[in-house]
């Protein structure tokens, strides 16, 4: 038992100097307040029909971006960019929202990095109980356990991460390198490109939304598998790794709290709550829900995994989108 329990505060220490080590380097997206005028081909991805984007389309009608070519991909078509015309491509999903100057900042800083591909997390905007003791999950078991800055610093495979939901691609090596053709269309797409990325010599960057973009107010029970799935990829979609962080994680606190006196919880509920608080700040989140909700969330992480797990295990549709 005591073995297990210095594993579990060893694990905490590693997870709270990976979450200091973001809140410190600040990965965000910045409005830098630039202005460009080279097109980009803004490619919309749908489930089934145009009107998903329609929170979307009006955000970007209302930008000062006006170079824009707007395509509609629908997730049941073929994936392919032959009628993108533009100097970049930016991959969106229909639930994102975006905010005036991210397009311009979203150029500038390709151009600075001189970056192939860079990949933009949204911020959650989270509306009702359920949604809060959901959503929140995702930024902290990522900021938790990757270093962002790490993904342009250090041009090797393994310091791959991205999101789905917005990538923005220099076109000219896109097409040099016919990135759609060599991935399949799976939920793990966007970090397989990454490591494509890395592996060509190019440089990739992922940051946090900060605001500029966010996903508009989802139904929870829509995307509920799909959120899973995401969570996975946190993982590098392995069962094994997935059941250790929750036995850790989760069963390990609950251990600490029955074997050890009270006097010696401070320090690691203490880095727990720290945690919760530079997660919150760095997803754009207020901290005081978070670390209310935090049981729930855990218990939330528990059924999201679990869930997961079992469809891998049972039906096979785990790793399937």
């Amino acid at each position: 038992m005591i073995i297990f329990i210095y594993t579990v505060l060893v694990f905490l220490v590693l997870r709270f100097s990976v979450t200091l080590f973001n809140f410190l380097s600040n990965p965000k997206m910045g409005n830098y307040g630039r202005k460009f005028t080279d097109p980009v081909s803004l490619i919309i991805k749908v489930e089934k029909e145009a009107s998903e984007a329609d929170e979307l389309l009006a955000s970007i009608a209302a930008q000062d971006y006006k170079h824009l070519q707007i395509i509609i991909q629908y997730a049941a078509a073929p994936f392919s960019v032959k009628d993108a015309t533009g100097d970049y491509f930016l991959f969106l999903e229909a639930n994102t929202v975006l905010k005036n100057g991210f397009i311009h900042s979203l150029i500038y800083r390709t151009k600075i990095f001189n970056l192939a591909l860079l990949s933009v997390i949204p911020t959650q905007k989270n509306v009702g109980l359920l949604a809060s003791c959901v959503y929140p999950l995702s930024d902290f078991v990522l900021l938790n356990l990757f270093p962002l800055r790490l993904v342009r610093l250090i041009n090797h495979p393994v310091f791959a991460t991205a999101n789905e939901s917005c990538l923005f691609f220099d076109a000219r090596i896109y097409r040099q390198f016919k990135w759609d053709e060599r991935v399949k269309r799976n939920v793990s797409r966007a970090v397989e490109i990454v490591k494509m990325v890395k592996q060509e010599g190019l440089k990739a960057d992922v940051l946090l939304g900060n605001r500029l973009i966010y996903f508009g107010e989802r139904q929870l029970k829509s995307g509920f598998l799909l959120f899973s799935r995401r969570l996975m990829l946190n993982f590098s979609n392995n069962v094994l790794v997935a059941v250790l962080y929750l036995i850790l994680v989760i069963a390990g606190p609950i251990v600490v709290a029955i074997e050890l006196e009270p006097a010696f919880l401070v320090l690691p509920f203490g880095l727990i709550f720290l945690s919760r608080v530079m997660t919150s700040f760095l997803s754009a989140q207020h901290p005081v829900p978070n670390i209310l909700l935090h049981p729930l969330q855990m218990l939330a992480l528990v059924l999201l995994l679990l869930g997961n797990l079992w469809n891998r295990v049972f039906s096979g549709l785990g790793d399937k989108k």
